[in-house]
């Protein structure tokens, strides 16, 4: 008996069973041209947008394409889509069911990806039966994912602000301690600038020695530098070093502060999402041609194995 995948063997089932196959591969290609078509299956269409990480600056060893990638898809992010646009209704299941939001994620990955591209974009893909809303959704993500990323940087940043803010409090409250010390030595001798002071003091008592005047205003002003100068001059340089201080912890301040409250976008689109005038799927002539192609290798095995069959059978 001969094999039964002799390629002479089935050269000829296939010449044998001819018309059968012929109307066998017609009627798939009816018959897939039909139920692919609008009445059976949906039309869907499909929006695309790439946008570009900005802003972000993650001290990790995820690349920022990657993290907003984290923040896609994050489930509270999913479900403000789902609850913005009803998606529930569209997909058609009811929020009563028992797996629900099983059910209602497991739709939202089949119309909704997202993907990061070789040139550290972030692709973001909607296909949607309506075309306007498959655009707004995309530009709805984009949105929502910069008000996700603003939100948690806005509370960290405006923790580093009130930190900041802590410091520069307590460094106020010194700078205050130390003018008080200066105001009270500067009541108490006179001394309002110690340098200064020092070198007219100086010239005066040497003048008024050489010339024979009253040297008796600068020997007090002496008296006085020679007194408390030391701890005003100790003061001063401290009051300076506070402000430095206080200047810095400003500036942090400011800039934590501007960065918890102002609008900073943390990403840049680089294209931007269209409403589609072609449906994206169903693909007819790709599952017109699977289809033909399918009943073809079917019918051939078949008539195949029925000549094989009649063969065995009519040999016993």
């Amino acid at each position: 008996m001969e094999n039964i995948f002799d390629n002479n063997r089935i050269l000829q089932s296939v010449w044998k069973w001819k018309f059968h196959i012929a109307i066998a591969l017609l009627i798939a290609f009816i018959a897939s041209a039909v139920f692919s078509g609008p009445i059976f299956i949906t039309p869907k269409f499909k929006s695309t947008a790439r946008v570009y990480p900005v802003n972000i600056n993650e001290a990790s060893e995820e690349s920022e394409s990657e993290h907003l990638l984290e923040y896609l898809q994050s489930t509270d992010l999913r479900f403000r889509l789902i609850d913005a646009f009803s998606l529930d209704e569209v997909y058609e299941i009811t929020k009563k069911e028992k797996y629900y939001q099983t059910w209602i994620l497991d739709e939202y990955r089949k119309h909704i990806s997202y993907k990061k591209t070789d040139f550290e974009t972030v692709e973001i893909s909607v296909l949607d039966e309506d075309p306007f809303r498959a655009r707004d959704m995309v530009d709805s993500l984009i949105n929502y994912l910069n008000e996700a990323i603003f939100r948690e940087k806005s509370m960290k940043n405006m923790e580093m602000a009130m930190i900041y803010k802590r410091d520069l409090d307590k460094k106020f409250v010194e700078i205050d301690s130390v003018e008080t010390i200066i105001d009270d030595i500067r009541k108490n001798t006179g001394l309002i600038d110690y340098f200064a002071q020092a070198t007219t003091a100086t010239r005066g008592l040497m003048d008024a020695a050489a010339n024979g005047g009253n040297t008796k205003p600068a020997e007090q002003t002496l008296d006085a530098l020679v007194e408390e100068g030391g701890l005003m001059r100790r003061n001063l340089k401290l009051l300076e070093d506070f402000e430095v201080a206080a200047d810095t912890l400003r500036k942090r301040h400011e800039k934590y502060y501007s960065r918890a409250t102002g609008a900073i976008s943390y990403t840049k689109v680089v294209e931007h999402p269209f409403v589609a005038d072609k449906k994206a799927s169903p693909i007819r002539w790709l599952i017109v041609v699977l289809t033909v192609l399918g009943t073809g290798f079917i019918s051939l095995i078949t008539v195949s194995l029925i000549d094989y069959i009649r063969e065995v059978k009519s040999s016993l």
